[in-house]
């Protein structure tokens, strides 16, 4: 083909839509019906001749049909791949699909084409020097809180007796939570144990189950706690819902002793508080992380672009699906008035961009910085996310790694080292 075999113009649409429009010379035309004969004479059997020897003339005016789809495939194919060569065309999403017209096309005169399709979003450059780090203030382990935890822990050996008398402050309660607003009413909790304390404890709920005794239905409805901000005041939709009490106990807590502390797998009660105390301070410092992570994320989200429609439109309905696979939430969603529909669909919306736009900006960074992630790193990731969720019962096999698995636990390293880049290079100030 002659050296200038094509003209390009290329319009970028909102949403990464690209339409592209090639006039191609007549050599290519040539080009690619040749091409189309050649595949056809592999397809198809002429009388007399061997399969692929058969003169074209004769495929043409045998197959007029099938040819003339194989050659307008091939003026396509040829054409784009021309303006690839040409001119760096906009990088096709993953997922993409390039759908093309060609409005004419002669051998004498040429084609008139154009395309369109999805392209990967163009990711704005990240300065980590404007993310200034929260200054998030160091939580000391109190004695109090350890008193706690170790009280939290003594309800592995706990047992419970049922009461008789009516419902106190400290009481342990069995209770069905029926929503009542929905009809019929849908069960929240089923033979659900509940501490009547203000720290486990709702306080409308509280206020509904003092003084009743098991057996006893009651109705009434929820309100935000008097502690509550004015946004979560505001933002609390009121409930009218029916509780059933189906049992009334107090709890028999084991005796802080050696004994106890040996079960916990500790030496002594000293040496029980101690990891205690030390587990308390390292879930202090996780949570610490956490909030800078988050912070991060957020940091990350202020920068703006676009998102290819059809990769959002899957990623909401990809999480739509995995949501009404839980059966309950399937039978609460099922009887949601439109506007509770509509409010679902929005979260459903407002997480997905969240969660594309972190994964694009995420992978650029790791590929603008050159930050390294060798297979070990994911494969101990990977082996990590296996264990965890066989809730440590046994020892996962790195030979047998799923695939998604795999996948992954890419993703949660790529956004991990992503967000220490940032931290580690943001402003101190």
């Amino acid at each position: 083909m002659e050296k200038d075999t094509i003209e390009i113009k290329i319009e970028k649409k909102p949403n990464c839509k690209t339409d592209l429009f090639i006039k191609a010379s007549a050599s290519l035309i040539k080009k690619a019906k040749n091409e189309a004969i050649k595949d056809l004479k592999k397809e198809v059997s002429i009388p007399g001749f061997r399969k692929g020897k058969a003169p074209n003339e004769m495929i043409e005016k045998k197959h007029p049909q099938i040819l003339k789809e194989k050659w307008e495939k091939k003026i396509a194919d040829l054409a784009f791949v021309e303006a690839h060569k040409k001119e760096k065309l906009p990088i096709l999403g993953n997922s993409s699909r390039i759908v093309f017209n060609i409005k004419e096309y002669s051998i004498k005169d040429g084609a008139e084409l154009s395309y369109s399709y999805e392209t990967e979003p163009e990711i704005p450059k990240i300065d980590p020097t404007k993310f200034k780090e929260p200054k998030i203030k160091e939580k000391k382990v109190t004695k109090k809180e350890v008193d706690e935890a170790l009280r939290q822990a003594s309800f592995f050996f706990a047992k419970f007796e049922d009461k008789n008398e009516p419902v106190e402050e400290g009481d342990y309660l069995i209770l069905d939570l029926e929503s009542l607003d929905i009809d019929p009413p849908v069960k929240v909790f089923n033979d659900t144990r509940f501490e009547v304390t203000d720290k486990s404890m709702a306080q409308w709920m509280k206020k509904l189950v003092i003084g009743k005794k098991a057996g006893d239905d009651i109705e009434g409805y929820s309100e935000p706690d008097a502690s509550a901000t004015e946004k979560e005041k505001k933002e609390f939709q009121k409930k009218k819902v029916k509780i059933a009490i189906k049992k009334v106990e107090k709890a028999l807590l084991p005796e802080l002793n050696d004994e106890f502390a040996i079960k916990m797998g500790s030496k002594n009660v000293e040496d029980l508080k101690k990891n205690i105390e030390e587990m308390l301070v390292k879930q202090n410092i996780d949570r610490a992380n956490k909030e800078k992570r988050e912070a991060v994320n957020k940091f990350l989200l202020s920068y703006d672009f676009e998102l290819p429609e059809n990769l959002l439109k899957t990623e909401v309905e990809s999480r739509k699906q995995s949501l009404l696979k839980d059966p309950s939430f399937k039978v609460k969603y099922d009887k949601m008035n439109d506007k509770d529909k509509k409010q679902v669909e929005k979260d459903l919306l407002k997480h997905s961009v969240e969660a594309i736009k972190i994964f694009y900006i995420s992978k650029q960074i790791i590929k603008d910085q050159e930050i390294n992630i060798s297979d070990d790193e994911i494969k101990k990731e990977a082996l990590d996310m296996i264990f965890r969720a066989s809730n440590n019962t046994q020892i996962p096999d790195p030979k047998n790694i799923p695939k998604d698995t795999y996948a992954l636990a890419l993703s949660r390293l790529v956004l991990k080292k992503s967000q220490d880049y940032v931290l580690d290079n943001s402003s101190k100030s």
